[in-house]
């Protein structure tokens, strides 16, 4: 049954409404032995001054958007596309080619056993998802996930604004291979990450020569 395994890295797609708590359960399947990106940090590297993506933001947006550096303002950014969904979607349609093609690249560097997690809070919604194996969503309460945004420096206005421009929790539910719930109890968290985990490892990834 050689033939029956697969020829590049497993990729888990992870994703979920912002505050559901991605990046808490991201640590816990680095801490597994996942090689994770986390593909908004690609895409502020492909904001950065010097890049393609820098050129087309400005060229698109405006140099009201730069700070007083010359980089790009994604507090002024951010208040011009979460505010003009036709705004976000032309910013989507600059960076997401970028980070589908950085993807791909670290994909290709790894072994094919390895398992590969990609954290984008725009995964439903793009061409990333046909990149993903399996998609695993995080969910938590909407009052806790406001709370957790708070606690970043997201004033509550803006942070339900942002949420607004996410798929619902039905539409996250119904597109997951996986949901953790991240409650805020971490321990029954990391119980859920890895017990999937494991079944990953055990049902999706035959072993050479099996």
């Amino acid at each position: 049954m050689g033939e029956e395994r697969l020829v590049s890295a497993f990729v888990i797609g992870l994703t979920g409404p912002m505050g559901a708590g991605k990046s808490t359960v991201a640590g816990m399947l680095r801490e597994l032995g996942a090689k994770v990106l986390d593909a908004d940090a690609i895409a502020r590297d492909e904001q950065l001054r010097g890049t393609v993506g820098y050129s087309a933001i400005v060229q698109q947006f405006g140099t009201a958007i730069l700070g007083e550096d010359k980089e790009v303002d994604r507090r002024k950014l951010a208040d011009i596309v979460f505010t003009d969904p036709r705004k976000l979607e032309q910013l989507e349609r600059i960076l997401h080619p970028r980070v589908i093609a950085r993807v791909l690249e670290a994909r290709k560097m790894l072994p094919d056993d390895a398992i590969m997690v990609v954290e984008a809070i725009k995964l439903l919604e793009t061409s990333l998802r046909r990149v993903c194996d399996r998609v695993w969503v995080v969910l938590a309460p909407r009052e806790l996930a406001l709370q957790r945004l708070a606690d970043r420096g997201i004033p509550e206005e803006e942070a339900a604004r942002r949420l607004l421009n996410q798929a619902n929790e039905a539409a996250f539910r119904a597109a997951a291979d996986v949901v953790i719930v991240n409650d805020g109890d971490r321990e029954a968290t990391r119980v859920q990450v890895v017990e999937s985990f494991a079944r990953i490892r055990e049902r999706e990834r035959p072993s050479p020569g099996s």
